[in-house]
C-alpha cells in the first residue's frame, strides 16, 4: 500500500456549532476537511462500501478543490494521489466509483506526477508513484492474451517504476546518513545546555491557519525503511524478468548483475538476521526473482533444463518456514506451473536438442511439476493465515485441467500414461475444485473469481459429456465475459483447441 502522510492537528478541539461553516478558505482548511471526509470513509468502510466510497469520493473532490486555489499545496496533491490509488486497489470501493476515462490507476498516476512537479524530491512520493507504475504494468500485462505491444509497454513501465524506486532509495539513503550524523553530533554534545521543550518531531513541518494549526509528521528514514525500497526493487526485476523475450539475453545478463551487485549487497547492509518475519520475506522475494531469472534463461537457452530444475529446487529450500506460509507456498505453486508452461512451450526444440529426455520422460516431468503445484495449493488452503482462497481453488482446479491435458496426444503423438489412466478423476477433480472457487468468491465478494470459476466449472461438465446447458447459460447471460475465460484456458493450455471448437458451438 501507498505510504500514508500523517497530520497532527496542534489545536485539536472538538467543533461547535460555532465553527465557520462558510467552507474552506486556506490549504490547510482543505487540508483539515479532506482529513475528515477520509476518517469517515475509513469507518465505513468494512461495514458499508457505498458510504465509505462516498466519503472518500468527497474527500478527492475536497483535495481537488484546495489544488485549484492553491496548486502548490504539495499536501493537498500527496493526499490526493495516494487516496486516489488507495481506492484503485480496492474492489470492494472500486466497484462503487462514477465511471471514468481514464481508469483509475491512471488518474491516480496523473495525480502523483501532479505532486512530483511540486516536489520531486520526496522519498515517501516516488515510493508510491513507482507503486502506481508497477500496478498499471501489471494489470496491462496479467492477461495471457496481452499482445506483444502491450507487453512492451508494461515492460517500459516497469523499468520507470524501477527508476523511481532506485531515486527513492538514493534521497533515503541521504536522509538515513544526515540523521546518523545529526545523532553522532547530538551524543558528542551531551551533558551541555539542553533545548527547550520540544514542540514539534524533528523534519516536521507546522502550519497556522488562524483557527487550526497543523503539523506533518516526517517519518524517521530506518533501516527498515530502505529495505523496504531495495525488496520493492526486487519485485520488480522478477517482473520484468517475466516479460522479457526469449531473445534478451544481454537485458538477463544485466538484470542478474544488478541484483548481484546492488541488491543482494543493500539487503546484506539493513537486513536485521534477528528479525525472522523480515528473513522469511527476503528469502521468499529472492526465491521468486531467482524462478523468474531461470526461466527467462531457460527460454532463451541460456541454461539446461536441469539447471532451471535445480534453481527451483534450490529456491524455495532456502525460505523458512515454506510449509506453514500460504503465500510461500502459492508463489512455490506459480514457480512449477512456470517451468511446466516452459517444457510444454519449448517441446519440440527439447525433443531434437536434449538427447537426455525423450517425449515420455518429459511428460513425466511436466505430470510431476504440475503434481507439486497441486500440492503447495493443496497445503496452503488448508492454513488458517491463507488468503484470496477462491483464487488457490481456482489454481487447484487448473492443476487437474493440466495434468488432464497430457492425456491427449502431445507433440510427439503420444499420451502419458498416468494421465489417461486417472482422467476421469482428474476432470472430477477439477469440477470439484471450481464449483469451491466459485462459492468461496461469492462469500468474498471477488466478481472476476466468481466469474471464472463459474465459466471453468460449465467447461468441466461438457468435458465430462455431461451436456453444455450449463454453459449456454452463461454464454447467454455474459457472452463477452465467458469468451474471455476460454479464451485464457486455450492460451494457457488448459483446453485443447478440438476441445475448444466444442464449447465455441454452443454459443449458437
Amino acid at each position: 500500500m501507498p505510504k500514508k502522510k500523517q497530520f497532527v492537528n496542534l489545536n485539536a478541539k472538538k467543533k461547535t456549532a460555532s465553527t465557520k461553516s462558510s467552507g474552506p478558505e486556506t490549504a490547510n482548511e482543505y487540508l483539515s476537511v479532506g482529513v475528515d471526509f477520509e476518517e469517515a470513509g475509513e469507518k465505513w468502510r468494512a461495514g458499508d462500501a457505498v458510504k465509505s466510497t462516498r466519503f472518500f469520493v468527497r474527500a478527492i473532490q475536497n483535495y481537488d478543490a484546495g489544488l485549484h486555489n492553491f496548486p502548490q499545496s504539495f499536501d493537498l496533491a500527496y493526499n490526493k494521489a495516494r487516496l486516489q490509488y488507495e481506492l484503485a486497489q480496492q474492489p470492494r470501493l472500486l466497484a462503487h466509483l462514477p465511471d471514468s476515462s481514464p481508469s483509475p490507476l491512471q488518474l491516480a498516476l496523473e495525480s502523483h506526477k501532479v505532486a512530483l512537479d511540486i516536489d520531486p524530491d520526496n522519498a515517501d512520493l516516488l515510493f508510491n508513484t513507482a507503486q502506481v507504475l508497477t500496478s498499471l504494468a501489471e494489470a496491462s500485462s496479467e492477461s495471457r492474451l496481452a499482445s506483444d505491444a502491450i507487453r512492451e509497454g508494461a515492460l517500459l513501465t516497469f523499468q520507470e517504476a524501477l527508476e523511481l524506486f532506485q531515486r527513492c532509495l538514493h534521497v533515503q539513503e541521504l536522509r538515513f546518513t544526515q540523521a546518523e550524523e545529526r545523532a553522532g553530533q547530538v551524543a558528542e554534545t551531551a551533558g551541555e545546555n539542553q533545548d527547550e521543550d520540544v514542540r514539534m518531531s524533528p523534519g516536521s513541518t507546522s502550519y497556522d491557519s488562524g483557527d487550526e494549526e497543523w503539523a506533518t509528521i516526517v517519518e524517521p528514514i530506518t533501516k527498515n525503511t530502505l529495505l523496504d525500497t531495495v525488496i520493492a526493487q526486487l519485485e520488480t526485476l522478477t517482473a520484468i524478468c517475466s516479460l522479457m523475450g526469449s531473445q534478451a539475453i544481454t537485458e538477463l545478463h544485466k538484470i542478474e548483475e544488478y541484483y548481484l551487485a546492488t541488491i543482494r549487497e543493500k539487503i546484506s547492509v539493513y537486513n536485521l538476521p534477528t528479525n525472522a518475519a523480515r528473513n522469511e520475506e527476503i528469502a521468499l522475494k529472492t526465491a521468486d526473482f531467482a524462478c523468474a531469472l531461470a526461466d527467462t534463461g531457460f527460454r532463451s537457452g541460456h541454461i539446461s533444463l536441469a539447471t532451471y530444475e535445480r534453481e527451483l529446487s534450490t529456491a524455495f529450500n532456502q525460505v523458512p518456514s515454506l510449509t506453514s506460509n500460504p503465500q510461500a507456498l502459492c508463489d512455490q505453486a506459480d514457480a512449477e506451473l512456470g517451468i511446466n508452461a516452459s517444457i510444454q512451450a519449448l517441446f519440440p526444440t527439447l525433443l531434437v536438442s536434449d538427447s537426455q529426455h525423450s517425449l515420455a520422460q518429459l511428460n513425466g516431468l511436466r505430470w510431476t511439476h504440475i503434481t507439486c503445484a497441486l500440492d503447495a495449493l493443496t497445503a496452503a488452503s488448508k492454513l488458517p493465515a491463507a488468503r484470496n482462497l477462491s483464487r488457490i481453488h481456482l489454481r487447484r482446479g487448473d492443476c487437474e485441467l493440466f495434468r488432464l491435458r497430457l492425456s491427449e496426444a502431445s507433440a510427439g503423438g503420444q499420451a502419458y500414461d498416468k494421465a489417461l489412466k486417472s482422467a476421469k478423476t482428474l476432470i472430477k477433480n477439477a469440477e470439484t475444485y471450481y464449483r469451491g472457487a466459485s462459492a468461496l468468491a461469492r462469500h468474498e465478494g471477488a466478481i472476476k473469481e466468481e466469474r471464472e470459476a463459474a465459466v471453468k466449472e460449465a467447461v468441466t461438465w461438457v468435458l465430462m459429456g455431461q451436456g453444455g446447458d450449463q454453459l449456454a447459460e452463461l454464454w447467454r447471460k455474459n457472452p463477452e465475459g465467458v469468451r474471455e475465460v476460454v479464451l485464457e484456458m486455450l492460451d494457457e493450455d488448459l483446453l485443447s483447441e478440438q476441445s475448444g471448437d466444442g464449447i465455441w458451438k454452443l454459443r449458437q
